[in-house]
């Protein structure tokens, strides 16, 4: 590597896991709760305690719900997903 490409490298540590989240579930004229587990990956510059990116992926509703079928939006942590629901099931759009 180029010596003035060394000094602006840095070190980076990447985390990911499963979490619980509590989100809301907004569409079709109705809204409600519900509890959602998600994929986090997180990126720590130089071993920082705070994050310098977080991104969500595979979010899947946990709980059920009486929801006609059609299309809705999941609401956490500044988030927004949209989801639609077939046959009793919600899937990411």
């Amino acid at each position: 590597m180029r010596p003035e490409l060394e000094s602006r490298v840095t070190a980076m540590t990447i985390t990911k896991e499963t979490v619980p989240i509590q989100a809301v579930l907004r569409g079709e004229g109705r809204e409600r709760t519900c509890r959602v587990r998600a994929s986090r990956r997180a990126t720590y510059p130089d071993e920082c305690n705070e994050p310098m990116c977080v991104s969500y992926s595979c979010c899947r509703i946990e709980d059920s719900d009486d929801f006609p079928d059609g299309f809705y939006e999941l609401f956490f942590e500044d988030r927004k997903v949209r989801m639609r629901k077939e046959s009793g099931h919600y899937h990411p759009e």
